[in-house]
């Protein structure tokens, strides 16, 4: 490499990182995700638009050689931490407690949509095959590539529509947690094959089986030290972020540098890796948010850009192709996710926004696609419909679970399911005695005992599993510790007030000052989700929370709530809402 190559090489990084943040914030602006701006920004500088104006200009900043194996490094570096971070969003606690019910939504989630790409993958006509000797692995890799989810993308959508912590939003979370850790390993023993080696059956038996002691020792013995490790370095609250953020990427290269040498894609290692880092209890969530916003500030923009720079979108856009691939991917995914859902007990509407929330592919499908593009198994048409329907299904998940979870349907919830209702009906502690979320939790319950009566103890039992397994911190000082109660028939809310803050491990920090208990009756989503977002609506406003926290009756607290509540759902309120608050 000489000097003119180091000079190329930055000044692409340059151009890919700086137009792709700036449209991925323009996307988010308007209500897009940001991969949609990254994309476009790999569209604008590639063959697709630069490519045809300034063909001179084009091949100055992505030439081939030394700059392009660069370029290439540092994009399959950004895809083992796009995997970590992706990993971090799986709480094996979750998907325990789900049991069951999440995988039967992810098993049908998987097999419907694995059939129907293999369907579509027979159907395509050879002239869209590189190679239709290879027209099996073609059928069977689009089979899993339709058959995953995308974590981070759900993720995402949960927190915009203030479904993250309900026991609707954790079931998606833990349905798309086995979706991806089943998709990725299948994908990754796929990829020798794809890359044009026989398929040698004792060999691939023994690189399953070393992947599988990789994947044990980490879960096992690797949590136990992650554990320790995050213990002591999350004493030092300030200097924890950056520290983590280091050992993380440290061991996420490691492991991918081993799943790379017994075969497996190097992204596999990362995701491991997430997963046993993001399953410790003592991995903080701000410290979680640190790593995230690193890796899809940094390195995921020049990734997907960089995908959209090498494919000329407009020569290689066939709309049937694309409408297809959307189609059949989103009937498929729907039909398995929705028909697991009902079987377990949920309403059609409950069941169809868990399918729509699962059919979200986002980034990793794109990911995928970019893999099988570079080991030649499919042509920039069929990945050009892949990504399209990557983008297409991400912006319908959240639209149609606001549709289907906050439309009133026919088990919508009561007019007295306000917060200052149900404050009124339930109990009010003007001044925490406790310390820890923990104590702050078991007395707000205690307070709920003339209301529930002998139901207190399971109550509690239940809520502090569940904030063990996911802490219920929103952020802006307010938490609400929750769970779903049997032979409760309706919701009690116990509200407390901490001048002192709790912590409650909140995204943003902050310790909460304002801590509702909300109990529930057994299998009621959709009333969760509205309560959630009653309670969430009274005290989203800063001035709110603070004229709150000066109550000290409950006639008072609850005229605060009441007033607020009825200025939010006039439409007075400020133009700054939080993502419940939304709703």
């Amino acid at each position: 490499m000489n000097e003119h190559d180091a000079v190329v090489f930055l000044l692409s990084i340059a151009a890919l990182l700086g137009v792709a943040r700036l449209l991925g914030e323009g996307a988010r602006a308007v209500g897009l995700p940001a991969v949609v701006g990254e994309l476009s920004a790999g569209i604008l500088l590639g063959k697709t638009v630069l490519g045809r104006v300034s063909p001179g200009l084009n091949e100055y900043l992505f030439p081939a050689g030394a700059p392009k194996t660069m370029l290439t490094a540092y994009t399959t570096v950004a895809v083992v931490l796009l995997l970590v971070t992706a990993g971090l969003e799986v709480e094996l606690g979750i998907v325990k407690r789900r049991g069951r019910t999440a995988l039967l939504v992810s098993t049908l989630g998987i097999v419907v949509p694995l059939v129907g790409g293999i369907l579509i993958g027979y159907g395509i006509p050879d002239a869209f095959i590189l190679n239709p000797a290879r027209r099996d692995l073609f059928a069977l890799f689009l089979g899993v590539a339709l058959s995953i989810s995308a974590m981070p993308v759900i993720a995402k959508t949960l927190l915009d529509l203030g479904l993250f912590k309900t026991d609707i939003g954790l079931l998606v979370m833990s349905a798309a947690m086995l979706d991806d850790l089943i998709g990725w390993v299948a994908f990754s023993v796929l990829l020798g094959p794809m890359r044009g080696g026989v398929v040698d059956v004792p060999h691939l038996g023994r690189t399953i089986v070393v992947a599988a002691l990789f994947v044990a020792a980490c879960l096992l013995i690797g949590r136990k030290v992650a554990d320790r490790v995050l213990a002591r370095l999350e004493q030092q609250v300030e200097l924890a972020p950056g520290r983590i953020l280091s050992l993380v990427i440290v061991f996420a290269v490691l492991g991918a540098a081993m799943m790379q040498a017994i075969g497996i894609h190097a992204a596999l290692g990362g995701f491991i890796v997430g997963v046993t880092v993001g399953d410790s209890p003592r991995l903080r969530e701000r410290t979680r948010q640190t790593i995230q916003q690193f890796v899809t500030n940094i390195f995921a923009p020049v990734f997907f850009a960089s995908a959209a720079l090498r494919v000329d979108f407009a020569a290689n856009f066939v709309p049937w192709l694309c409408f297809a691939v959307f189609l059949v991917a989103t009937l498929a995914k729907l039909l398995g996710c929705t028909i697991g859902a009902r079987v377990t007990g949920l309403s059609w509407r409950e069941a169809s926004a868990v399918g729509f929330g699962l059919n979200a592919r986002g980034a990793m499908e794109i990911i995928l696609a970019l893999l099988a593009l570079e080991a030649g198994l499919i042509d920039d048409r069929i990945f050009v419909a892949l990504v399209t329907m990557a983008i297409g299904t991400s912006l319908l998940a959240g639209p149609m679970m606001k549709l289907l979870l906050y439309t009133p349907g026919k088990s919508a919830g009561s007019s007295a399911d306000d917060a200052a209702s149900l404050v009124r009906a339930g109990a009010f502690i003007p001044k925490l005695g406790a310390a820890t979320s923990a104590r702050a939790i078991e007395e707000l319950g205690r307070a709920l005992r003339p209301t529930i009566g002998e139901l207190v103890e399971p109550a509690l039992i239940s809520v502090l599993e569940r904030e063990m397994i996911a802490p219920t911190g929103l952020g802006d000082e307010v938490a609400i510790p929750h769970a779903a109660v049997e032979g409760l028939t309706r919701p009690a809310v116990a509200l407390g007030l901490a001048p002192e803050g709790i912590d409650f491990d909140a995204p943003d920090g902050r310790a909460a000052r304002i801590v509702f208990l909300l109990l529930l009756p057994p299998k009621a989503y959709e009333r969760e989700v509205r309560v959630l977002a009653a309670l969430a609506r009274s005290v989203f406003d800063e001035a709110a929370r603070e004229e709150l926290l000066e109550q000290t009756t409950l006639e008072g607290a609850v005229k605060c709530l009441d007033e607020h509540g009825r200025r939010i759902a006039g439409g007075t309120a400020g133009p700054r809402m939080s993502s419940l608050a939304d709703l």
